[in-house]
Parts: structure tokens; C-alpha cells; sequence
């Protein structure tokens, strides 16, 4: 069995973002859709997203809904509500959604949190499988290591190697060829469960009958010492549930700021001018931002010309709350450079804004303190971008 763990994930997603970012095709918008090939990798962030042809490169996303109907010949990393993937996967999947259903192939590892998974009949997956969820439907075939941590988890495929299964109720109706670890509240056997090597398990109530299971000489064995690690995963439970929330929001936040960079970068180096030396001015214009704000908006919808233009404001608003997190880690990384007297690619950018927003997700956990601190954060930065827009027609901005 492979040292992987849940916790793991982030680590691994954020590996992927170490490299520059070049030949990149970046979509944004309400709804996106690929419907022609793709040289290089795609960075996207829209309401919903369809993937209808060949990306020929990694593909990164944040959406609402997400549909993977062709193929993507690297790395797909994506975050977002409902994701659909039905394409084929030419190297890793990783993946942080609400509900995600997988009935094509992946070439790679999987590595995924979520609150409900499906992977169809038809799904193979070349490498390892790594699922953290809520509930989790496995009717497809792994060649390489299975662990999943659910609350509740059917599996109904086939593992081809070693096996680890955590959660609160475990129904086991498939075929598992290498040694398997099972641990649950609850653990149920269907009528077309096969094991083929040594298998250790937990339950609640006992011991099971497992002997009609059984293939080729293996055996079972009820582990008492697995109940110390069901009680440590019951203790863990919050913390994987919150970490799969924790990987949606943070893969969705890094595809924002690879598309903020890519798009806007002379705009948020001019953010920055003199940010070090007016960061209090910026202050107090972010917090003016956020209170004032709202309140034009009312007064706008009063007249009927003053609609269109409240609506703007108000999308804008909100857009720039969602985001404040990628947003303030952006402004910080072009501010960290200019402070330091450094020169960024637009990769390196990218990365300190990663770095940047990790760490505010991290003080954000401190109780009332994490809280003053990221506001602050964010008042500087909203601050900072309304100066940038308010000056941009000047002479001096321009330059």
C-alpha cells in the first residue's frame, strides 16, 4: 500500500502549479465551451464549461458545472459544483467538487474530494484512486492502489491491486485481486464480492462470513487493532470532509488567479504602484469600497436609468467578494515583487499568488483574529484596484 493519504491532495494539486505558464488558452465568461482543438494547456473559470474536443495540453478549471465530453491529453485540475467527465483523461485527474460523476477513462492517478462521486461500469483508471467524500458509487476497474474515506461507499467494481476502505457504511460487491483493508460502522457483503489475497477488516457488531468470498486459498481476518484506526478516522471525519471543501475552493481559487494573471498583468502591476508607501490610503478606499458600494447601488435602482448601470455594479461587487481571497493574493504577489525589486514571469506570479492564498486560507482559521487580518488583506487590495481603474484615463497611468 502506497503512503497516500486524504490529506495529501493539497499538495499534490498545488505541484502542478510550479511551472511557468505558457501556451495558454484562457476562456472566461458565463458559459465556455471548447469546441474546436486545443494546442497547449486551457485555463478556464466560467458558470459552466463544456469540453467538446481535443485540448492537446493540461487543462485547469473553476465552474459551476463542468462537462468533460472529449479528450484532454494531460492533467485535468478542476473545482467546481457538478462535474461531469466523460471524455478520457490522458494523464492525472484532479478533482474538488459537490457531485462528481466519471464514466471515461483516466490514464493516470485520481486523486479527488467531494461530496458525492459516481464512476460508471465503463471507467478505468490506469494509475492509483484516492477519494475523500460524502458518498462514493464505484462500478469501474483500478489497476493501480484504491483508498477511499467515505460516509457512505459502494463498491461495486473491480480493484486489480491493494485495497483501503474507510467509512460509516460499506457495502463491498466487487472483485478485489490484491490485500485489502477494510475498516466501517458498518460493512456489508453483496453476492458478487470476490477476494483474491488476504483481507483484514473491522466492523462494529463482529465478524462477518466471509468464507464463500474467498478465492484461491486467501483469507480473512477480523482485525481488532483496525478499531483503533476507524476511531482515529471517525476523529479525522471533519477534517477530510472540510479538506475536500477546502481543495474545491482552493483549486478554484488558483484557476482565478492563473487567469487574472494571464489576462490583466500590466493591470495589477499598475495595482501596486506605490502600494508599500500608501497602503493606508489604499485601506481606507477598500473599506469606503466595500461599505459605500452597496449603498450606491440602492440609490442607483431608485431611477430607472440608473438601472443598468446598478446591475453592473452590483455583478461586480459580488464578483469581487466571491473572489476576494484570489483577488488579494494576486494584488499581494505583483506587491510582494515590486517590494522585493523583483522581475516575475508571469508563472512565478502565478506561483506567489498560490503561496499567497494558501497562507490566507490558513490565517482565515485563526478564531476573530484570521478573520480582522484577511479583511484587512482584502480592503488593501480592493483599495488598491479601485485606484488603478479611477486613475487609468491619467497621464501618470498610462505611462
Amino acid at each position: 500500500m502506497k503512503a497516500i493519504t486524504i490529506n495529501s491532495i493539497f499538495f499534490l494539486s498545488l505541484l502542478l502549479w510550479v511551472g511557468p505558464a505558457y501556451s495558454a488558452t484562457i476562456l472566461t465568461g458565463e458559459s465556455v465551451r471548447i469546441s474546436n482543438p486545443v494546442e497547449g494547456n486551457v485555463y478556464a473559470g466560467a458558470g459552466q464549461i463544456t469540453i467538446a474536443a481535443v485540448v492537446n495540453g493540461d487543462v485547469s478549471a473553476g465552474a459551476g458545472e463542468m462537462w468533460v465530453m472529449d479528450t484532454i491529453r494531460r492533467d485535468l485540475i478542476v473545482g467546481g459544483g457538478r462535474i461531469h467527465i466523460n471524455g478520457v483523461i490522458g494523464e492525472d485527474l484532479r478533482c474538488g467538487g459537490g457531485t462528481v460523476t466519471l464514466r471515461g477513462n483516466v490514464l493516470g492517478d485520481v486523486l479527488m474530494g467531494c461530496g458525492e462521486l459516481e464512476i460508471g461500469p465503463d471507467a478505468v483508471i490506469y494509475g492509483d484512486l484516492v477519494v475523500g467524500g460524502g458518498r462514493v458509487r464505484m462500478y469501474g476497474r483500478v489497476l493501480g492502489s484504491v483508498v477511499v474515506a467515505g460516509g457512505e461507499i459502494e463498491f461495486n467494481g473491480t480493484a486489480e491491486k491493494d485495497a483501503e476502505i474507510r467509512g460509516g457504511d460499506v457495502m463491498l460487491n466487487g472483485i478485489f485481486r490484491g490485500p485489502c483493508k477494510f475498516a466501517a460502522e458498518t460493512l456489508r457483503l453483496g453476492p458478487n464480492a470476490e477476494f483474491y489475497q488476504e483481507v483484514r477488516y473491522w466492523q462494529k457488531s463482529g465478524e462477518v462470513d466471509m468464507a464463500r468470498y474467498l478465492r484461491s486459498g486467501a483469507r480473512a481476518t477480523f482485525d481488532e487493532s483496525l478499531q483503533q484506526d476507524m476511531g482515529q478516522y471517525k476523529k479525522n471525519w471533519f477534517v477530510q470532509a472540510f479538506s475536500a471543501f477546502f481543495l474545491y475552493r482552493l483549486l478554484a481559487g488558483i484557476s482565478m488567479i492563473a487567469i487574472l494573471v494571464l489576462l490583466f498583468d500590466q493591470f495589477f502591476k499598475r495595482t501596486v504602484r506605490d502600494l508599500p508607501s500608501q497602503w493606508l490610503n489604499r485601506f481606507g478606499t477598500g473599506v469606503l469600497y466595500i461599505i459605500g458600494l452597496p449603498v450606491a447601488v440602492i440609490l442607483l435602482f431608485i431611477t430607472v436609468i440608473g438601472i443598468p448601470i446598478g446591475l453592473f455594479a452590483l455583478f461586480f461587487y459580488g464578483f469581487t467578494l466571491g473572489f476576494a481571497y484570489s483577488l488579494t493574493a494576486t494584488v499581494g504577489a505583483y506587491a510582494w515583487e515590486q517590494y522585493r525589486g523583483l522581475s516575475w514571469t508571469k508563472g512565478q506570479h502565478i506561483l506567489a499568488g498560490v503561496g499567497i492564498l494558501l497562507g490566507l486560507r490558513i490565517i482565515a482559521w485563526i478564531p476573530a483574529l484570521g478573520f480582522l487580518l484577511v479583511a484587512i488583506a482584502a480592503a488593501i487590495a480592493f483599495g488598491s484596484i479601485v485606484k488603478a481603474i479611477l486613475t487609468r484615463s491619467t497621464p501618470e497611468a498610462a505611462l
